[in-house]
């Protein structure tokens, strides 16, 4: 081949390795830009789940829950909470989730003594000193110090998942079905020490 032939090749070679890789780069740029001019910006992205005690709930609590009915807690002459009840359709039923407690603060309770209080009712309940030595432990996570005003609420997605919110922000999640119904039973079970408050919650004195 002749010298002047064999350079020009060489020349053509070169040209090809280093236009076609930017050739190459550039389609891919551009079609990755206008995937992105192509998206939704406030398409919304999955969001990662908090944890509990290595059980992740999803908080997908309906847009809009009614309430069913509220009753005031007080002991002596102390009023310590108000306690305010939501489902779906304003109308309460056993095992029909979700189901949301709303807790309003009116004195500043620490959270040893919120531990010793629900345990205390729990034994009040009936429930067997085994299973309440099986669920206590999510109290320690999920009862916070609560001052006057301070909202703690309890919500049941489904017969497994439930979480706690504490001012409306996400506080602690868990997948215990045990825990859910003996919590809830403190106020809705027929067992409960507080009737009264029980018929004003779930609406039976409209």
């Amino acid at each position: 081949m002749h010298i002047e032939t064999k350079w020009r090749l060489g020349q053509i070679i070169l040209l090809t390795l280093l236009v076609v890789p930017r050739v190459v780069l550039a389609q891919y740029q551009s079609s990755i830009d206008e995937k992105q001019l192509n998206q939704d910006p406030f398409e919304p992205q999955t969001a990662v789940n908090q944890q509990s005690l290595g059980s992740s709930v999803p908080h997908d609590m309906p847009l809009k829950l009614i309430q069913v009915g509220e009753a005031d807690m007080d002991v002596l002459w102390f009023d310590v909470y108000l306690a305010k009840l939501y489902s779906l359709d304003g109308v309460y039923q056993p095992q029909r989730f979700p189901l949301m407690l709303d807790i309003e603060y009116h004195r500043d309770i620490s959270a040893q003594e919120l531990i010793d209080a629900t345990i205390e009712q729990w034994q009040k309940n009936g429930i067997a000193a085994a299973e309440i030595n099986q669920i206590k432990s999510h109290l320690i996570s999920a009862w916070p110090d609560v001052k006057q005003n301070d909202r703690l609420s309890f919500i049941i997605h489904n017969d497994q998942q439930a979480e706690f919110l504490f001012n409306d922000k996400p506080f602690y999640q868990l997948a215990d079905q045990r825990f859910s119904e003996a919590f809830i039973g403190i106020w809705l079970s027929e067992k409960t020490t507080h009737p009264k408050l029980r018929q004003q919650l779930i609406g039976a004195n409209k």
